[in-house]
C-alpha cells in the first residue's frame, strides 16, 4: 500500500533514479545522527515445572557497550574524526549520468567512510575504532506462570549499547521446556496417561495419581473402558494474558487418560482365576457398530 504517502513514494522514485537537489546530504547527516543498538537473542531452558509456575532465572551474556576510554567516538583520546576527504562529510558519493529522461544526479554510500561522513586518522587503542566493546553482564529474567517453549521474554534495553544517543537494543529470551516424566501439555492442559488393571477397570477403584499440586485420589468408576477421560477442573497450567501483562487468567484442567493394561505373564494361580472368568463370560463376540470413530 501507500500508507507513507508521498514520502513512500519518494522513496521508490530514489531507488531508481537517485535524489535530487539536498536530500542526499541531509540522508548523509542522519547517517551520522542517533544510532539505536542491536537486539540480541539468549537461549534459556528451564523445566516444565518452571513454565507452570513460574520462577526467577539469572542468565549472564555478553553485549555491545559504549568503549569507555574514547566515549564512542573510536579515536584515541585527545584526538578526535575528521570528515572524509571523499564525501566531504556528507557520508555519500554523487554522479551525474545521462539517460533518455536526460542528465540526473546518482547518488551511492560513500566506501571511503562507509556513509558515516567521518574518518579516524588515530583508532582508539581499546576498541580499535569501533566504539563498541563486549562485556559480560547479569541479569535476572523473571519468568511468568504458564510460559512454553518458543516462548519469547523481552528485556527492554539490555541489549547493545546505541550510538551518538541512540537508544539500546532489546534483549529476548528465547524458551525452551524440558519433558516431563509423566505429564504432556496440550494448550494449558496437562495430560496424564494413567494405567489400571483389568480388575480395577472392572470392579472400579479409588487410585492415587500424579498432579502438579502433588499426589490425589482419583475415582476409577466400574465398567472403565481404554481411553475413559476423567478431568481434574483448574489443576492444568495458568493461562497467560495474551495482551502482554504477563497476569494469569485462569488455569487449564488435568487430563487423566485411563488405559486398561492387559496383564502379560500370568501366575499359576492369576492364569486359574482367569479361566474360571473366561468360562464364565463365554466365548461369543459381537463387532462393533461403526459410529463414525474411524
Amino acid at each position: 500500500g501507500f500508507e507513507q504517502g508521498f514520502g513512500g513514494f519518494a522513496d521508490i522514485f530514489e531507488e531508481f533514479f537517485g535524489s535530487f537537489g539536498g536530500a542526499g546530504a541531509a540522508r548523509g547527516r542522519r547517517r551520522r545522527g542517533p544510532k539505536r543498538g542491536v537486539d540480541l537473542r539468549y537461549d534459556l531452558t528451564i523445566t516444565f515445572e518452571e513454565a507452570v509456575f513460574g520462577a526467577e532465572k539469572e542468565i549472564e551474556y555478553r553485549r555491545p557497550e559504549v568503549c569507555s576510554t574514547c566515549n564512542g567516538s573510536g579515536a584515541e583520546p585527545g584526538s578526535r574524526p575528521i570528515a572524509c576527504t571523499t564525501c566531504n562529510g556528507s557520508g555519500e558519493v554523487r554522479r551525474v549520468q545521462q539517460s533518455i529522461l536526460g542528465q540526473f544526479v546518482n547518488v551511492a554510500t560513500c566506501q571511503t567512510c562507509g556513509g558515516t561522513g567521518e574518518l579516524i586518522p588515530n583508532l582508539c587503542h581499546e576498541c580499535n575504532g569501533r566504539k563498541l566493546i563486549e562485556h559480560t553482564v547479569t541479569k535476572k529474567v523473571k519468568i511468568p506462570a504458564g510460559v512454553d517453549s518458543d516462548t519469547q521474554i523481552r528485556l527492554t534495553g539490555e541489549g547493545g549499547a546505541g550510538l551518538d544517543g541512540g537508544p539500546a537494543g532489546n534483549l529476548f529470551v528465547v524458551l525452551t521446556v524440558t519433558p516431563h516424566e509423566y505429564f504432556r501439555r496440550q494448550g494449558d492442559d496437562v495430560v496424564l496417561m494413567m494405567p489400571v488393571n483389568v480388575a480395577q477397570a472392572a470392579l472400579g477403584d479409588e487410585i492415587v495419581i500424579p498432579t502438579l499440586e502433588g499426589e490425589t485420589t482419583l475415582h476409577v468408576p466400574p465398567g472403565t473402558q481404554w481411553g475413559k477421560e476423567i478431568r481434574l477442573r483448574g489443576m492444568g497450567v495458568p493461562k497467560l494474558d495474551r495482551s502482554g501483562r504477563g497476569a494469569n487468567v485462569g488455569r487449564g484442567d488435568q487430563r487423566v487418560i485411563l488405559q486398561v493394561a492387559v496383564p502379560k505373564n500370568l501366575s499359576a494361580e492369576q492364569r486359574e482365576l482367569f479361566q474360571q472368568l473366561s468360562r464364565s463370560l463365554g466365548k461369543e463376540v459381537t463387532p462393533v457398530k461403526d459410529k463414525g470413530i474411524f
